[in-house]
């Protein structure tokens, strides 16, 4: 049975299942006290306290009634789904790639934090670029633009400094992109002008080659691709105000195919992703600026067409959000 976790924040629905759960479960408690939540306050955070083993699923009930049931409601923001089995909540921190929301899993020990993790709100800054940054980003005149970003507060400046210094290496590392995103994220390895692999920094000039989950493309030979067309690091920041690193990239053609200018990537080549790495006094800041998402639909054969139009549209509202914010956050994590 699935039952109703009492005294959560307003801005929370939260369920606990035991015993045995059926899809009438689903539809009879939790998918109608769902819709009063996006109807008072039209979105979502969700608390999911699996209390019983997953064997007590109805055959499908997993899958079918929790994960693909979500699809139905555009408005989820948290997803904490709280167990002491280690394979549930693997997944829900991997499923975030596949379905809307952020998820997150915990272990029954932790059901509180959970719930306010699930309760707290986070300011969508999509419109808020500041005009020292806006200056070094391209113009939007098409498409979408998005912002992802991360921050962290040191204790002292020196600390400030430190983890900028250490955030700007490791962005300038693309080949160790990866294992700051965690699990089921793309891969990135940097490339050469003939696709081949590259060590070290990254340099402009130097090409990006994306392993994204799911369907791959056929021109980019199984993957996205990206050159580098801007660097730029503070030869001495000030220690007193602080500095800023960036790197920009832009959808290019597969550098393997010599014999072709199509654009290898979900995106059109107007795109561009900006990352910036900022220390304002103590606070350090990790962002990503998209400019001109466009799904790239007019020139690939018919199947990367179709493949295109869907990643691009879901990367520029939902894929490529939650691939970035797992960049910035992992960019400005401790070792």
């Amino acid at each position: 049975m699935i039952g109703v976790l009492p005294d959560l924040p307003p801005n929370v629905a939260g369920f606990r299942a035991s015993g045995e759960v059926t899809k009438d479960d689903f539809e009879k408690v939790l998918f109608p006290e769902i819709k009063k939540h996006v109807a008072l306050s039209g979105k979502l955070n969700f608390v999911f306290y699996v209390d019983t083993p997953l064997k007590n699923f109805s055959m499908g009930a997993w899958i079918r009634d929790v994960w693909l049931g979500i699809r139905q409601f555009a408005s989820w923001r948290k997803i904490a789904i709280i167990s002491d089995v280690e394979k549930i909540r693997n997944f829900t921190d991997n499923i975030s790639f596949l379905l809307p929301g952020v998820y997150k899993g915990f272990p029954v020990a932790e059901l509180q934090n959970a719930i306010r993790w699930a309760a707290t709100e986070e300011q969508e800054p999509e419109d808020q670029v500041s005009p020292h940054i806006e200056q070094l980003l391209p113009p939007q005149t098409k498409g979408k633009s998005t912002m992802i970003t991360a921050q962290v507060m040191a204790g002292k400046e020196t600390d400030a400094r430190f983890i900028f210094e250490r955030a700007t290496g490791r962005l300038l590392d693309v080949n160790e992109w990866t294992d700051h995103c965690g699990a089921l994220s793309a891969g990135f390895q940097l490339t050469d002008d003939e696709g081949k692999p590259l060590m070290g920094r990254a340099a402009v000039g130097d090409y990006i080659r994306i392993d994204l989950p799911g369907p791959a493309t056929g021109e980019g030979k199984g993957y996205d691709w990206v050159r580098i067309e801007k660097i730029e690091q503070p030869a001495a920041p000030d220690p007193n105000t602080g500095g800023i690193a960036l790197m920009q990239v832009r959808p290019c053609a597969n550098p393997q195919l010599k014999d072709t200018n199509t654009i290898a990537h979900f995106l059109e080549d107007s795109a561009t992703s900006t990352f910036i790495i900022e220390r304002d006094g103590r606070k350090v800041s990790a962002t990503v600026y998209g400019r001109n998402e466009v799904p790239n639909t007019t020139y690939p054969g018919t199947g990367d067409k179709v493949r295109n139009a869907v990643v691009g549209t879901l990367g520029a509202i939902g894929l490529t959000r939650i691939q970035w914010k797992a960049l910035v956050e992992g960019l400005l994590e401790k070792e």
